[in-house]
């Protein structure tokens, strides 16, 4: 399989997050068994976290945890846009930590504003599945920030794989909100989503990103909310009003403009 063809599959994978998490509905459960499933192929990997892995294993954990809640309160388009809402928060935590903001950087935010402001005002969505949407944007956006952070010091297996055991430092306290046992659809959801959603599309795009660019590969990895917001219609019926499909666009731009940089 070419590097193109690597990025386009993963991105395939992550736009069913949101599928598996609708089906699997308890979104703790899933959370935990996506971060146990995720950790222990990254142990049989032998990628052993240091303590540089704990801050970006920490915001994956959040995310784990938020996105799938968006998906089933929010509808899967609206969360994977939401969480391409990334960009805003990546640009404010790095300006945060002394790198001067582009212009392009600029435009970005300001296209992920408007974007967030005309879904919150298309009444479509709840208030829940925004703020969940949202806060994985953020989780997201930060991961991002102290990834790059990272794999400039050349710690990329800590921003990655050995990542992902501190992700059940989120993902395990939550449960003691959802005492009840797991559905069999939980789990199955799951360990799916630490398979399907994360280890595999993760190699699949760490392995092509060097051959194809990092700018060309994140604006082809973009097509994962698309695929997402497809796939909300075709199964779930959830169809964008016109307010969502124009911040769809913006939130796109954005997601490509920082891509470019």
């Amino acid at each position: 399989m070419g590097p193109v063809l690597r990025i386009l599959a993963a991105a395939f994978l992550w736009s069913t997050i949101g599928v598996a998490a609708s089906l699997g509905r308890e979104y703790l459960w899933i959370a935990f068994f996506r971060s146990l499933t995720a950790s222990l192929a990254a142990l049989a990997a032998e990628a052993r976290p240091g303590r540089g892995a704990l801050l970006p294993g920490l915001l994956l954990g959040g995310l784990f945890t938020v996105y799938p809640a968006a998906a089933i309160y929010a509808g899967i388009g609206n969360a994977a846009y939401l969480l391409y809402t990334a960009p805003l928060w990546t640009a404010l935590a790095l300006a945060l930590w002394g790198e001067r903001p582009s212009r392009r950087d600029g435009v970005g935010v300001a296209l992920v504003f408007a974007a967030v402001a005309l879904m919150a005002s298309s009444g479509g969505i709840s208030g829940v599945g925004f703020a969940a949407g949202l806060a994985s944007g953020l989780f997201y956006g930060l991961y991002i920030a102290a990834a790059r952070r990272l794999a400039a010091g050349g710690r990329a297996v800590d921003a990655s794989l050995g990542a992902m055991p501190y992700t059940l430092a989120v993902t395990a306290p939550a449960l003691l909100l959802k005492p009840s046992p797991p559905t069999l659809e939980a789990a199955a959801a799951g360990v799916y989503l630490g398979v399907f959603g994360t280890v595999l599309p993760y190699r699949l795009f760490a392995s092509a990103v060097s051959r194809v660019g990092g700018a060309k590969a994140s604006v082809l990895a973009s097509l994962e909310p698309v695929l997402a917001a497809l796939w909300g219609a075709l199964f779930f019926g959830q169809r964008p009003t016109a307010p969502e499909a124009a911040a769809y666009v913006l939130i796109t731009a954005a997601a490509v403009a920082a891509a470019r940089k």
